[in-house]
């Protein structure tokens, strides 16, 4: 079980890396992307949606700060390692969808680097334990 904690938090982690490095992405894609008479990032609502997607993201990262540091004290992390795997593994997803659909008709295309990047973050609602687990686990010690 020791292991198993070691593993959701990792994945916790690496979902939170590449939620951040689709934000990023998205954000230069935005920047220099013009269309409606100037670049897609002059338009608030794509400002607001990143903003907000940078603001979960960033908390995401302070959870996964906090369940390494209960193992780094010894202390009972499944708790907060369930709850760091479970928001990072479900808001990844939510980040790659959202900035995929800020790339449009490219953000589908095989060449693209946000195409690859949502493939590749849907295995962390399933690996190391699903989401529904990971839910399991945090309602079981509350």
């Amino acid at each position: 079980m020791h292991n198993f904690q070691n593993e959701r938090l990792v994945l916790a982690a690496a979902a939170v890396g590449e939620a951040r490095a689709a934000i990023d992405l998205t954000l230069d894609y935005t920047k220099s992307r013009r269309a409606f008479g100037g670049p897609l990032f002059d338009k608030q609502v794509i400002r607001h949606r990143l903003a907000m997607l940078d603001a979960r993201t960033q908390a995401a990262r302070q959870l996964v700060y906090h369940a390494a540091w209960l193992i780094e004290q010894s202390e009972d992390p499944i708790k907060l390692v369930s709850m760091a795997k479970a928001v990072a593994g479900e808001l990844v997803n939510e980040v790659m969808y959202a900035c995929q659909q800020f790339f449009g008709g490219s953000g589908y295309l095989r060449e693209s680097g946000i195409e690859r990047m949502v493939r590749d973050a849907r295995v962390h609602s399933i690996g190391g334990g699903t989401t529904e687990i990971m839910l399991n686990e945090i309602a079981k010690r509350m």
